[in-house]
C-alpha cells in the first residue's frame, strides 16, 4: 500500500495546537478537541517535557527492531505501530509522535490509536506509569477506579459526577509520575487531560443521557462519547487517597477494604498496555513505582452482583465512605 506523503497533509496542518495531558506539553499538527488546552502563558513556563505530533512519512520497518506483537515492533528508543489499512504510527524518544495516514483514511478513524497507543507509549518512554483507570475527586481525596474493560469504571465516574457533583478528572487512562528522595520522601503527580468519556449504550441508558446529543463510537456502534468539562490536568500523588477495584460477585454487593497487597496487585494489573512496560521500564523500576504509589493509598474492592446491581446503590456505598 502506498503512503500518504507529508506534503499532501501539511497544507491542512499549518496551525499548531497546544495541549497538556499525561504529564506532557504537546505541540500538535493534529487537533484534539477532547484534550486540555495549554494556554499561551503556560507555554513558556511549563516544566512538562515537550512532545511534537506531526504528519510525516513513517518507515515501513525499524532497523534492529524486535516484534512485540504482530502489529507492533520496537527498539529501545522507538516503537512502530502498523494499524491495518489505516496508518503507521511512530513513537520516538519520548518526545515525538509521527503519523502517516494511508490514502483515503479519515483522521477520526485513527484517533483512538493516537491516544491509547501513541501517548501511552510516550508515557513509558518518559519513565511514567500509565494506568487503565478512571478518577474522581471526592471530599476525601482523589479515588482511582480500576478493573478490566466492561467493569463499569466510566459509568461509575460519570454517575458520581451526575449524582453527587464529584469532579471527573480522567477516564480510561491516567499517567503517574512518581519520584522519591531521602529529603522529600515520595512525591510526584498523576496526570490526566482527555476530557471525554466512552460509555456503553446500556450505561448511557442507566444514566438517562440523551443519546441524540452524544457522539457514536466509530469502532463500536453501541458505545458513545460524552464530553466533560476540563478538570485538573494533574493532581499531586499525595492527593490520591484510594484505589477501588471493581469486581462482579455472585454474593452480596458492597465496598470492602482490601489489603495493601491486593492494592499492589490492582495497580500492577492496571498498567496499560502491559506488554509495553517491559520495553521501557525494568521490572524492578515498575515494582518500586507501584510500591511507592501504594504507600499512601487505601485499597478497596467494590463488589457488585450481576442480578441486583444498581448504579444508585453503588454510588450510595461510595458516598457513605468518601462523601
Amino acid at each position: 500500500m502506498s503512503l500518504t506523503k507529508s506534503s499532501d497533509l501539511r497544507p491542512f496542518a499549518m496551525q499548531l495546537h497546544y495541549y497538556k495531558l499525561f504529564g506532557m506539553a504537546v505541540r500538535s499538527e493534529v487537533e484534539f478537541a477532547e484534550f486540555t488546552l495549554l494556554p499561551p502563558d503556560e507555554r513558556l513556563t511549563t516544566t512538562f517535557p515537550w512532545v511534537d505530533v506531526v504528519y510525516t512519512d513513517v518507515p515501513e520497518t525499524l532497523p534492529d527492531s524486535f516484534q512485540v506483537v504482530d502489529w507492533i515492533e520496537a527498539t529501545k528508543t522507538e516503537c512502530l505501530f502498523h494499524v491495518a489499512e489505516k496508518c503507521r504510527l511512530l513513537v520516538s524518544n519520548g518526545n515525538r509522535l509521527s503519523l502517516d495516514l494511508y490514502p483515503g483514511v479519515d483522521l477520526k478513524d485513527v484517533r483512538p490509536y493516537l491516544t491509547t497507543c501513541g501517548f501511552a507509549t510516550l508515557a513509558f518512554q518518559n519513565q511514567y506509569l500509565p494506568l487503565h483507570v478512571s478518577a474522581a475527586e471526592t471530599p476525601k481525596g482523589v479515588v482511582l477506579f480500576a478493573g478490566p474493560s466492561g467493569a463499569g469504571k466510566s459509568t461509575l465516574a460519570v454517575g458520581l459526577k451526575e449524582k453527587l457533583g464529584w469532579s471527573l478528572l480522567g477516564d480510561d487512562l491516567a499517567v503517574c509520575e512518581i519520584r522519591s528522595s531521602a529529603e522529600d520522601g515520595i512525591h510526584g503527580s498523576c496526570h490526566f487531560g482527555v476530557n471525554k468519556v466512552k460509555l456503553w449504550e446500556s450505561a448511557s441508558d442507566a444514566l438517562e443521557l440523551d443519546k441524540t446529543n452524544l457522539e457514536q463510537d466509530f469502532f463500536r456502534p453501541y458505545k458513545y462519547h460524552i464530553r466533560v468539562s476540563e478538570g485538573r490536568a494533574f493532581v499531586p500523588i499525595s492527593d490520591i487517597s484510594a484505589i477501588v477495584k471493581l469486581q462482579w460477585s455472585d454474593n452480596d454487593a458492597g465496598l470492602i477494604r482490601s489489603t495493601k497487597s491486593v492494592g499492589f496487585e490492582t495497580v500492577m494489573n492496571s498498567i496499560y498496555p502491559p506488554y509495553m512496560a517491559q520495553l521501557y521500564l525494568d521490572l524492578v523500576s515498575v515494582r518500586s513505582k507501584v510500591l511507592q504509589l501504594m504507600s499512601g493509598l487505601d485499597a478497596f474492592t467494590l463488589y457488585r452482583t450481576n442480578a441486583t446491581w444498581s448504579l444508585d446503590s453503588t454510588i450510595d456505598a461510595l458516598n457513605q465512605h468518601f462523601g
